[in-house]
């Protein structure tokens, strides 16, 4: 009896802590986006989008790359340890992939902001109506080489063109990778959604989200710690 107490003493402890650590994760992400939330809710009282509004648009995001990335290194030490000391670990990550993530997602940026501007363009000629498909690939490119970029980012100190060609090559081999993050996330978005929980939603949404990535990632992020051998390689 006092066994099962005390197994479901620390079940109700480790659940509560994951509750703890993804909602004070979530916090300090969007923390530190504030500027990008304020120009997002503008942009949602205006019935249509010009360049102008998707160059400040984008240019407000640039603050999310060490955020994200901050949070995916946490995510992905409590994958492998299950347990983080959540604002230290957080801002101690973000402090150390600050610059690096600051030019990956810059660089993504620009890339995004061109192919949405070239969309709108194409969509506002309907002969070029079938030329839109590149964007539309570029955009989707751009996507899956972050879902391999910044989780190797938050694990390993790298040359940034070592990141970029591990990144292709993960892209390649576990492309399947990206399919299930990107159909994870929105499935997650509309089961929240559905029941009711939108309030919630902003709460646990992108801490939950990294969390699955970095537990898809894993056994690339194992790879890649064997081939370098390399403990100076290793971020946390």
């Amino acid at each position: 009896m006092n066994k099962r107490r005390e197994f479901s003493q620390g079940v109700i402890f480790t659940i509560f802590n994951y509750v703890w650590w993804f909602l004070l994760a979530n916090f300090y992400f969007w923390i530190l986006n504030i500027p990008f939330i304020f120009v997002a809710l503008g942009m949602n009282n205006y019935e249509t989008i010009d360049v102008y509004m998707i160059i400040i648009l984008m240019l407000s995001s640039i603050p999310i790359g060490p955020a994200l990335t901050a949070l995916l290194s946490i995510m992905g030490k409590l994958t492998r340890e299950g347990d983080i000391d959540i604002t230290k670990d957080f801002f101690e990550a973000y402090k150390v992939n600050f610059l690096d993530s600051v030019f990956f997602w810059t660089l993504e940026i620009i890339i995004l902001t061109l192919a949405w501007i070239e969309l709108l363009y194409f969509n506002s000629n309907f002969s070029l109506t079938l030329v839109k498909i590149i964007p539309v690939i570029l955009i989707f490119i751009c996507v899956f080489i972050w879902f391999h970029i910044f989780p190797i980012l938050s694990r390993f100190y790298l040359k940034k063109k070592e990141i970029f060609a591990l990144s292709l090559m993960y892209l390649i081999k576990k492309i399947y990778v990206c399919i299930i993050s990107i159909a994870a996330a929105f499935i997650l978005w509309n089961i929240f959604i559905k029941i009711k929980f939108i309030v919630i939603l902003p709460l646990f949404f992108v801490s939950i989200v990294c969390y699955l990535v970095m537990l898809m990632e894993k056994s690339m992020l194992i790879d890649i710690e064997e081939k370098y051998n390399n403990k100076d390689a290793e971020v946390q």
